[in-house]
C-alpha cells in the first residue's frame, strides 16, 4: 500500500512538473473578440441645435487558442477611450482590470461586459460634449507580460504603453501629449443643452 501511495505521488509530481514545464516552454496564445452595444436618445432640439445622450457598453471575449494546458491566472485590462467634440482631444473614460482563469467548463474562454457609459453632446451652433471613440484590450500572463492586445483603431506599441500609464479621464492629443484631466462632470455640456434647445433659467 505504501509503495502504491508513493507511486501515485510520484506520478502526480511528475505530471505537475510536466505541466509547469509545458507552460514555460509553450507561450500562451489567445483570441480576443470585442463588440459594443450602443443606443442614442435625443433629449431636445431647438433653433440652435439638438442635444442627445449616447449609451455605450463594451463586451470582451478572450479565448485560449493554444492547445497546451494553461492553469495560471490571466490578466485583462480594458481601456475605454472617448473624444471631446469641441477640442478633438482624446480621454480615457474608464479603466477596468481583473484576473481570470481558463477552464473546460467555460470552453476555455472568458467574457466581460463593461459598465454602460453615458456620453452627452450637442450639435448645431453649439457643438460640445463627447463621443465614444475606441477601446484597447490588453491580456497579460501571470508575470504581467503582454500576451495579446486588441483595439478598434491601430495603436502602436509605444501608444499602448502610453495609454496603460495613464489614469482614467486623462486627456491627451493625437501626438500623445498629456493635457490634463477630462472633466467627468461635463459642465460645458450641461450649460450647452439649455442654449441649444431654447430653454433658459428665469
Amino acid at each position: 500500500m505504501k509503495n502504491l501511495v508513493t507511486s501515485i505521488l510520484a506520478v502526480t509530481i511528475i505530471g505537475s512538473s510536466m505541466m509547469a514545464h509545458a507552460q514555460n516552454k509553450f507561450p500562451l496564445r489567445v483570441d480576443i473578440d470585442v463588440s459594443t452595444k450602443s443606443s442614442k436618445r435625443n433629449i431636445g432640439s431647438g433653433s440652435d441645435g439638438s442635444a442627445n445622450l449616447s449609451n455605450v457598453q463594451v463586451i470582451v471575449k478572450v479565448r485560449k487558442s493554444s492547445s497546451e494546458p494553461w492553469t495560471k491566472p490571466v490578466g485583462m485590462e480594458l481601456y475605454v477611450i472617448g473624444k471631446q467634440i469641441q477640442t478633438g482631444y482624446y480621454g480615457i473614460i474608464d479603466v477596468q482590470k481583473g484576473e481570470f482563469a481558463f477552464n473546460q467548463e467555460d470552453d476555455y474562454s472568458f467574457i466581460y461586459k463593461s459598465p454602460t457609459y453615458t456620453l452627452g453632446r450637442t450639435s448645431g451652433n453649439i457643438n460640445v460634449g463627447g463621443i465614444y471613440e475606441t477601446y484597447l484590450v490588453v491580456v497579460t500572463d501571470q508575470d504581467g507580460e503582454i500576451v495579446a492586445t486588441r483595439s478598434g483603431r491601430h495603436i502602436q506599441d509605444k501608444g499602448i504603453a502610453f495609454i496603460r500609464e495613464l489614469g482614467p479621464l486623462t486627456l491627451f492629443d493625437r501626438d500623445g501629449n498629456i493635457l490634463g484631466k477630462a472633466d467627468a462632470s461635463a459642465p460645458a455640456f450641461r450649460a450647452a443643452v439649455p442654449a441649444a434647445v431654447g430653454v433658459y433659467d428665469n
